[in-house]
């Protein structure tokens, strides 16, 4: 049974809806996403109950949280309500459009105890957002003092030899760079390879007979990590590096009842092993000859039993995840 007594670091998900459609997203997020919000309320549930699990600070993400700034502050007053520490909110700077009115968005976000952005600097990113945004809105920060946490520097040179003045392709970036470039470009970002990042790489990646992912099988202890948790804008607790498993946040803390949290349960204690017994018995899935490992098989099980079998289950939520991958 799934249960977590404490957590230490993680992620607040406050909408799903983004301005790009990346490539390496592994929470699927994209503009065909409803245009939901977190909402004070829920706000407030969530920064108490972590408050209550001893987590002292959270970063903020998306999609892409300051599409809509005026309903974020709700949520970083609900977390100084609630004596939760920001460490930065997340965005892709594709909201920026001129400098006085993003130092006033910066200005108000500093006075709600946000002192850091983390703005993406990346390929992936490139492709929907020009990079003159990007620099703009770091020279933005710059003026009001509000920090910036570059994700990652490492890409600046890439970005900084295409035009910034429009987005870039990755095609255009194998073209300039060489035909590896993709593949290395996962290793050099560390990509978590789950939900879109899987779609994009499962092709690249090495293939593996089903039968021998199932002898491999383990329970799966990242289920109950405690370090990059994310809780989203519907109340749910995505365990660390596993974008579309959920449990309640208010649940974690007593425990997921096995009956209710069917995957969840069956990963956690026998591993992709059990989740394949469940989906064959009680779903009638059919496996295919080879998989790119055991994530892969496990994305395929789950996507199948929201897209193809039509099942609203507590644990493969929120649906969107699978919907818009």
């Amino acid at each position: 049974m799934l249960k977590i007594d404490c957590l230490v670091s993680g992620g607040v998900i406050t909408n799903y809806k983004c301005s790009s459609k990346c490539k390496h997203c592994c929470y699927a997020s994209s503009p065909e996403w409803p245009n939901d919000y977190m909402t004070p309320s829920m706000a407030d549930e969530i920064f108490s109950i972590l408050k209550s699990l001893d987590c002292h600070y959270v970063h903020i993400g998306g999609g892409e949280p300051l599409l809509q700034p005026d309903k974020i502050f709700a949520v970083l007053e609900s977390a100084r309500r609630n004596n939760i520490d920001i460490e930065y909110i997340e965005t892709n700077a594709s909201w920026y459009r001129d400098e006085a009115s993003a130092k006033i968005i910066l200005k108000e976000l500093m006075k709600y105890g946000v002192h850091t952005l983390l703005i993406s600097i990346d390929p992936y990113h490139n492709e929907h957002i020009p990079f003159w945004k990007v620099k703009a809105l770091m020279a933005a920060c710059s003026e009001v003092n509000m920090g910036v946490f570059p994700w990652l520097m490492d890409f600046w040179a890439d970005l900084d030899a295409m035009d910034d003045r429009k987005p870039h392709s990755l095609d255009e970036y194998a073209r300039f760079f060489g035909q590896n470039y993709l593949l290395e470009l996962s290793r050099r970002y560390g990509l978590n390879l789950k939900g879109r990042a899987l779609k994009t790489y499962k092709p690249m990646m090495k293939k593996q007979p089903f039968e021998q992912i199932l002898k491999e099988s383990k329970p799966c202890r990242l289920l109950s990590g405690i370090y990059h948790f994310h809780v989203d804008l519907y109340g749910n607790f995505i365990p660390q590096s596993c974008p579309g498993l959920s449990i309640n946040l208010s649940e974690v803390s007593y425990g997921a009842d096995p009956g209710k949290y069917k995957v969840l349960y069956s990963l956690e204690s026998t591993g992709i092993g059990g989740l394949v017994e469940l989906a064959i018995k009680e779903y009638d899935y059919r496996p295919e000859s080879e998989y790119a490992g055991k994530c892969d098989l496990c994305y395929d099980i789950r996507s199948f039993l929201v897209l193809e079998r039509k099942l609203n289950l507590p644990d493969l939520q929120p649906e969107g995840h699978y919907k818009y991958v």
